[in-house]
């Protein structure tokens, strides 16, 4: 399922340290706004007046327009250059996250968490179709894992700290600092992102873009890449917004302490990206994923019964290690699923992924509701259990044909 590089040249500018640095700058900025709603929840909701269910929904308002952004980003990214779009869209993001700050009303506040997923959804999974275009595949995953790395670091400061700020300055300040922040972020890529000169790219029409995805559905791993990620998505990032609330009421601690649990995961991803090229050498691919997805079920089933929230961050640290072992695997994966169109491939892949997130929130507040804390939590890590024995045994099937293939 995999192509070599065509040309050595590529092959050297794939490598360029400094390339992959600006990448993870721009992912870290742009991941700060994904996940750092989740602990400033039942501020948000004391402060404009909402309900708990109410103000979770701020992360669909972001998710919901990531996704359904992502098939327009990836081929614009393919037809007219994956650097403009990354430079726009982080453009776009900085002035989200100040009006944000200035919102008066939750309605304002929702209106410009769309605007900042829409924005979001061109920086960092056009920044993996980048990683796929410009490093062979020996080092896509680990560099991709850099990517991954200084996301899981965006959102472990945005979840430790933001209990702690929304506790002493207020939730605004979570989107004042990040705004401007972005907005430098952006300065930089005008200058440190270059767009290819040497690449010939396909003129932006609907038929090219059509093409595209036709590629994307022809492959044979599309099924059971797409369906994981759209999986991951609503089992694992749906939970992530009753965090906050679920330690409050159920009296394990305040904002700052659900904060910090949420910043477990973060960690877990993390020692994981740290570690990805040994775990690979040791476990080899399929057994990682598999590993993985044995680590999240158990991880979300101790969660549910955690007596404390010193337990509960455990538990999430656990959690965050097995699920970036999945994750991880199915990004690598989706990194070739168009090889020619690696933007759409990247776009879908992602559209899933966080269709999923903004599904999710819907769909366990209503289990929540219905069955309690426990029984919702073990059956999303049940589902990831089973996405990851099924991609493992399709990844156990193409290595055992290569190893034949080599041997003939």
């Amino acid at each position: 399922m995999f192509s070599p590089y065509q040309t050595r040249r590529e092959a050297c500018y794939a490598l360029s340290m400094p390339l992959l640095l600006v990448l993870s700058i721009a992912a870290f900025v742009s991941a700060f706004t994904i996940r750092m709603i989740d602990p400033l929840v039942p501020a948000i909701g004391r402060d404009l007046g909402v309900s708990v269910e109410t103000a979770a929904l701020l992360a669909s308002a972001y998710t919901f327009p990531y996704a359904l952004s992502q098939p327009i980003f990836g081929a614009l990214g393919d037809g007219l250059g994956k650097a403009r779009v990354i430079k726009v869209c982080l453009a776009v993001m900085a002035l989200s996250l100040g009006l944000g700050a200035i919102a008066a009303s939750f309605e304002y506040l929702f209106l410009s968490r769309m605007l900042a997923g829409i924005a979001g959804g061109g920086v960092i999974p056009v920044s993996f179709a980048v990683i796929g275009d410009r490093f062979a595949i020996a080092d896509r995953q680990w560099a991709l894992s850099r990517l991954v790395m200084s996301s899981q670091i965006a959102i472990l400061l945005g979840t430790a700290f933001g209990g702690l700020v929304a506790t002493s300055l207020g939730w605004r300040w979570m989107f004042a600092a990040p705004a401007g922040l972005t907005a430098l972020v952006f300065l930089l890529t005008l200058k440190a992102l270059p767009t290819r000169k040497d690449v010939v790219r396909p003129k932006f029409t609907l038929m090219s873009a059509k093409a595209g995805y036709a590629e994307v559905f022809r492959s044979p791993w599309a099924v059971v890449v797409l369906s994981g990620v759209f999986t991951e998505g609503v089992a694992m990032s749906g939970l992530t917004p009753f965090v906050a609330a679920r330690i409050e009421q159920r009296g394990l601690g305040t904002l700052a302490e659900a904060g910090l649990v949420l910043a477990s995961m973060a960690v877990g991803g993390i020692a994981f990206t740290l570690l990805v090229r040994p775990l690979l050498s040791r476990l080899g691919r399929a057994r990682l994923v598999q590993t993985g997805g044995v680590l999240t079920l158990l991880g979300l089933s101790a969660a549910a019964y955690s007596p404390t929230w010193q337990a509960e961050a455990a538990c999430f640290l656990v959690i965050g290690f097995g699920f970036f072992m999945v994750h991880n695997s199915l990004q690598a994966s989706a990194t070739e699923l168009a090889p020619n169109a690696r933007g759409s491939g990247i776009a879908m892949f992602a559209f899933l992924f966080f269709f999923g997130q903004a599904i999710g929130p819907v769909l366990y507040s209503v289990l929540f509701k219905v069955l309690g804390w426990h029984i919702p939590m073990a059956v999303g890590g049940c589902a990831i259990l089973a996405i990851a024995l099924w991609f493992g045994a399709r990844l156990q099937q193409a290595d055992a044909s290569a190893r034949e293939s080599s041997a003939v």
